[in-house]
């Protein structure tokens, strides 16, 4: 590894200012149009992606009161909105079919068949557009579609032309433009009450109870291992967290952060390790409960961010003004180095990340507390 590169300012990041003025960005108002029964609406990513969109997704349910709402994103995210009364019916399809000739087909035949009248595609990237480039020939039924660009095969566009670069404020201008008025500014996701009785168990079974105990997300998707603040950093953040606020660090991820997980509890054996024992939905309440949650800029900080508890999310190679979760009790940090925001998968010194210390992150949580 190649020598690190010295930090010596600390960039901090709250939410940008979003969009509150509907009239500029207006194409028609289709809230009120009494032809629009049944929607569709796209949402293809990772979770992260999904989780931000949610808020937006309340917006269309909020002024499309007594239609009927569809979301079409990926299976494994369907169980997000198991008990969402919001949707009428959530689906998807393999993921390793997604794409192929096989699922375009089964997708189009399907779409068709549900004769929706609005479709609104959060997603808005080369796939979703050949997809509904396609259904517009093959649908005969008259039908609205409006994306997060003024490109093709969309038949709704926004007025404005402005450059947007924050995923939200581009999924708020595409609702702004049909009509639709941003009121929610953080993510909703809404679990029933069996989850939430079941997430307390976990707690319970581990000698945890609320606000008496901070969460560590510490893996990423290993495709983006970059992201990753690193075994060492997180292990010496646990004993500082214990020693100031006197309460257990829990750990949580996925199937791909299990190794990395354990190795922080070997390095402090106070850690309760919840890694890959919970289910996605079950996280929710958990992180609800918690004091605080220091994160690195994955997946389910999006959906933490999903609760009101304060979060501290380290960022270094991806863009803080892009990749912070949603709420004003969250904090993104991320060091200042001429290489900050590379996107790269691969690095030879990774100071971004290794080279902020975990004195300098203790010190920031009292800023969110």
């Amino acid at each position: 590894m190649s020598k690190l590169i010295p930090i010596q300012i600390i960039n901090k990041y709250k939410d940008v200012n979003l969009f509150d003025r509907l009239e500029d960005f207006e194409s028609i108002d289709l809230a009120n149009n009494t032809n629009i029964k049944k929607i569709l609406i796209i949402k293809w990513g990772g979770m992260g992606d999904l989780v931000m969109a949610s808020g937006v997704m309340e917006d269309i349910a909020y002024s499309f009161p007594h239609r009927i709402i569809d979301l079409n994103t990926r299976p494994q995210w369907q169980p997000l909105f198991e008990d969402d009364k919001r949707f009428n019916k959530v689906w998807g399809s393999n993921n390793k079919s997604l794409g192929t000739f096989i699922h375009l087909c089964k997708w189009l035949k399907f779409v068709i068949s549900q004769k929706y009248d609005l479709i609104i595609d959060l997603q808005t990237n080369d796939r979703t557009r050949i997809y509904l480039s396609l259904l517009k020939f093959f649908q005969k039924k008259s039908m609205q579609i409006i994306g997060n660009h003024a490109v093709f095969p969309y038949t709704i566009k926004p007025r404005s032309s402005v450059k947007i670069h924050n995923p939200l404020q581009m999924m708020q201008r595409t609702i702004n433009t049909i009509g639709i008025e941003a009121r929610t500014f953080r993510p909703i996701i809404n679990i029933g009450n069996a989850i939430k009785n079941s997430s307390l168990r976990i707690l319970k079974n581990n000698n945890l109870t609320a606000k008496s105990y901070c969460i560590f997300i510490c893996g990423s998707n290993p495709r983006g291992h970059l992201k990753r603040w690193g075994i060492k950093n997180y292990t010496e953040l646990s004993v500082l967290v214990e020693n100031k606020y006197k309460i257990p660090v829990v750990l949580i991820g996925g199937t791909e952060d299990e190794e990395e997980c354990l190795a922080i509890s070997k390095g402090n054996k106070n850690i309760v390790n919840l890694c890959n024992k919970t289910s996605l939905t079950e996280l929710i309440e958990i992180f609800n409960q918690a004091s605080f949650i220091v994160a690195n800029d994955t997946g389910p900080a999006h959906l933490a961010s999903s609760t009101l508890t304060p979060m501290i999310v380290i960022t270094g190679p991806t863009d803080p003004k892009k990749v912070k979760p949603l709420g004003g009790q969250i904090l993104a940090i991320q060091p200042e180095i001429t290489c900050k925001n590379c996107y790269k998968k691969e690095c030879s010194h990774h100071s971004c990340m290794i080279g902020l210390s975990p004195n300098e992150v203790i010190n920031t949580i009292k800023e969110v507390l």
